[in-house]
């Protein structure tokens, strides 16, 4: 049984140092205006260029997010930004839009192309695609099920990544339009790259305005929204060859991240030597016990995105 990779987030040199050191094999970072991330959770290039020369130190990789959508303007950034991190050393890049996935193996093709989940890859037919434009792997969507992905895994030759901690959102991550509504408006950085706040598509942040509370004819309903670490799927996972592992948290503190990395280390050693269903509930406590912890901090953010996209809603209306 192929042992898959462990990817946790690095949304500070500290949180990549936790993760490094509890057994994660690379981390991914947000390269500031260009990832789904709020600034406060994405880096500039010099500290992106730290963690990478921390993480060859110690044996390990980093990828950058770039996985925004921009306009044909904003292109020759992107292209200065690809070029930059390839000469820093970084082993990938994860991408939303096709033709700039293409681009990039054709000016970089030694730098690894990663679909990120914001793609919406979500059968065959998307994965033979990708593919052929020569991507290396694509971030499977939180909806898929596990017999999904076998099933993908055995038909297109190309690399799986699945997330082990994340939330599964209640349409396909990408597709969702809502929290623009509650808030948009945009301004261009000093480099000149636009930054749309409330679309995560355009460098801003979503605004979970699923997680309020609807009144819909005067009866209250809650959008899917639920957040999860995995555990019970995870002898499929690897059982399908699955070949990456992903663990979602930027924004949340670094110590946290390295206690969740520690685990699922530990777990996927266990499935390497046999010893998974024998430390299943021990497992399970860990789970549940982080699962509480990740919630509390996630419950706070998006209390506070909700009063912001509230606030402006008020403005609006004032005006």
């Amino acid at each position: 049984m192929v042992r898959p990779k462990l990817l946790a987030p690095g949304g500070s040199l500290e949180m990549a140092r936790q993760a490094f050191l509890n057994g994660a094999d690379s981390v991914y970072v947000g390269a500031k205006g260009w990832s789904r991330r709020t600034a406060e959770y994405e880096l500039e290039d010099v500290e992106i260029e730290a963690i990478v020369e921390l993480a060859s130190s110690m044996g390990k990789g980093v990828r950058v997010a770039l996985n925004t959508l921009f306009s044909s303007q904003e292109l020759s950034l992107f292209i200065e930004k690809l070029k930059r991190f390839e000469s820093m050393g970084v082993e990938g890049v994860i991408l939303t839009d096709p033709g700039v996935m293409a681009l990039s193996k054709e000016l970089c093709p030694d730098l690894e192309v990663h679909v990120s989940a914001g793609a919406n890859a979500i059968n065959n037919e998307d994965l033979f695609f990708y593919r052929e434009i020569g991507v290396d792997m694509v971030v499977a969507p939180c909806n898929i099920t596990v017999e999904e992905l076998a099933q993908m895994k055995r038909t297109v030759n190309v690399g799986l990544e699945v997330f082990l901690h994340s939330n599964t959102c209640f349409t396909y991550l990408g597709k969702c339009l809502m929290s623009s509504y509650f808030r948009y408006s945009s301004h261009i950085d000093e480099y000149g790259k636009d930054h749309y706040w409330g679309s995560p598509n355009r460098g801003g942040y979503c605004h979970r305005v699923c997680k309020a509370r609807w009144n819909l004819e005067d009866a209250e309903a809650e959008m899917k929204n639920e957040m999860f670490l995995a555990l019970d799927d995870l002898p499929a996972y690897v059982e399908a060859g699955v070949d990456c592992l992903k663990i979602q948290g930027r924004e949340y503190n670094p110590r946290l991240i390295g206690e969740i990395v520690a685990l699922y280390s530990q777990i996927v050693d266990s499935l390497q030597d046999g010893s998974f269903y024998h430390r299943l509930d021990f497992f399970r406590d860990r789970v549940e016990e982080l699962s509480l912890r990740r919630d509390r901090e996630r419950n706070r953010r998006t209390s506070r995105v909700l009063e912001e996209a509230e606030r402006d809603l008020e403005v609006a209306s004032v005006a």
